[in-house]
């Protein structure tokens, strides 16, 4: 099924209930296509992207599923997309201390410097 047929709010319970799987998981095989769609709107669709990694947030705050999510869709999110959203993700961080923590589990991988200063300036502590 493509991503268009499936709404975020699908996208992202999957991907959480992809993660709480054992990685041997034969069940697990069968929700890939969250962890693909995830990441496909991340990189095509920062507005969707962003809303769906919202939307985790809403429904799953545990630190299994923060630390997937900050090494995974967010880090993708900024490094693709951070310029653009920097500025939203610094005004957020104002009210919001769970987004702040998920920033300090993220890691620079190809952001620029410029970027991640910004970001590591608004992060809680890595943890």
């Amino acid at each position: 099924m493509a991503i268009e047929e499936r709404g975020i709010g699908e996208i992202a319970a999957s991907w959480i209930a992809l993660h709480r799987l054992a990685e041997e998981s034969p069940e697990r095989e069968a929700l890939f296509w969250a962890f693909c769609s995830a990441h496909e709107l991340v990189i095509e669709d920062p507005e969707k992207g962003w809303a769906m990694i919202e939307e985790i947030r809403r429904l799953d705050g545990s630190d299994l599923i923060l630390s997937n999510l900050a090494a995974g869709p967010l880090e993708d999110l900024l490094v693709a997309h951070g310029e653009q959203l920097i500025e939203r993700i610094e005004a957020a961080c104002g009210r919001d201390q769970q987004l702040k923590r998920l920033l300090g589990a993220t890691w620079q991988n190809d952001m620029a410097d410029a970027l991640w200063a910004r970001i590591k300036a608004i992060a809680a502590p890595s943890w």
